[in-house]
């Protein structure tokens, strides 16, 4: 921070000068090789290791995946050569004022991206202070855009009843998934993820999660890392059980078995490999599309379940279980506003019989 060199010093115990110029050998080649220090890393420099100690200690695919193209993309074209001790929230401030405005790219970008390029910033700038390169986080001081207030949109009874129809009669294999997703509210790479022998009775126990971060695809555990037992009731029972029989009549024609460890739903008769969450994604945004409601997607379907748990008289606490949120305030302040509405719908039936005529 300075300017002044850093000074290393060992104490060692030698016979005589050659053994005491042998340390002194090794000292240096151990400082030469030492990670660089705040004095003299860019901000590439920092992001690059930051990287690398973020997978170490076990981060998400998905998450590492995102936060290299946002270094690669975004961060590094501008800032990527800045020396990590003149780098200051004016700096920070003057991209994410480039980015609102489009300045150098083919278009602006919403207040939210800019928000998850300042949180990659601000976490790898955090872990320059840890390490000792920086006394202070310029993040901390910068000042990204605000969000605008959430528009949350929960689609209607009549619009999820309306994809399930069409779900089913384009394909068995994407009904059943948006059956899933409407009866358990789960996420899609934990739909994706389902094995038969998740299912226990009545109840459904999401243990992993299908990722997909670039050519990178595999399994990981749920987000948070918490399993967690969602109940289907009587109708999911059921359902559950016939599917589970059209899916070994089809291994059967197929002429092989399904696998006791197979996925509920997959591509392949054998059950042996999962859908593609992306084209999950992707056919439920095309048939909404379709069918007039383009403002409806597939983690709307999430937010159907909630509201509908929430409106329903479900506490927050086992709302909040249901769904795998880690914190009940955070199911509260997100779908307060959607619960509410759906409350004040009920109530408009309901006064309509009070209504002559």
């Amino acid at each position: 921070m300075t300017g002044n060199p850093r000074q290393v010093t060992r104490t060692v115990q030698a016979k005589n000068q050659t053994e005491a110029r042998k340390a002194l050998d090794r000292l240096r080649d151990e400082v030469a090789a030492v990670e660089p220090s705040g004095s003299t890393a860019t901000v590439r420099t920092l992001l690059e290791e930051w990287l690398a100690h973020s997978k170490a200690r076990g981060r998400a695919p998905k998450t590492l995946h995102e936060a290299r193209r946002s270094a690669e993309t975004v961060i590094f074209p501008v800032l990527g050569d800045v020396p990590l001790r003149d780098l200051t929230a004016r700096h920070l401030d003057e991209l994410y004022r480039k980015l609102a405005t489009g300045e150098g790219r083919a278009r602006p970008l919403k207040a939210t991206s800019i928000r998850r390029h300042h949180a990659v910033l601000s976490a790898a700038l955090g872990q320059a202070v840890r390490w000792g390169w920086l006394e202070q986080n310029p993040a901390a001081r910068a000042q990204p855009p605000e969000l605008g207030p959430a528009n949350l949109q929960v689609p209607t009874p009549t619009e999820v009843r309306a994809l399930l129809a069409r779900a089913r009669a384009e394909s068995d294999r994407w009904g059943m998934l948006v059956v899933l997703a409407v009866l358990t509210g789960a996420r899609r790479g934990e739909l994706c993820a389902l094995r038969w022998t998740d299912i226990e009775g009545s109840a459904i126990r999401f243990r992993r999660s299908i990722y997909r971060a670039g050519r990178d695809r595999g399994e990981k555990g749920t987000k948070g890392g918490r399993e967690r037992q969602v109940s289907v009731g009587e109708a999911g029972v059921e359902l559950l059980g016939k599917w589970r029989h059209s899916c070994e009549d089809r291994a059967a024609a197929a002429g092989v078995e399904l696998a006791a460890d197979g996925f509920v739903v997959s591509p392949f008769p054998d059950a042996s490999r999962p859908v593609n969450p992306d084209s999950f994604s992707s056919a439920v945004h095309r048939m909404c599309g379709e069918l007039g409601m383009a403002h409806v997607h597939l983690h709307s379907l999430r937010h159907f379940a909630a509201t509908e748990l929430l409106a329903g008289g479900i506490d927050a606490r086992n709302a909040a279980e249901i769904l795998g949120h880690a914190n009940p305030s955070l199911t509260l302040s997100v779908y307060a506003h959607a619960t509410a509405d759906r409350q004040r719908q009920a109530a408009d039936v309901l006064g309509r019989v009070l209504t002559p005529g």
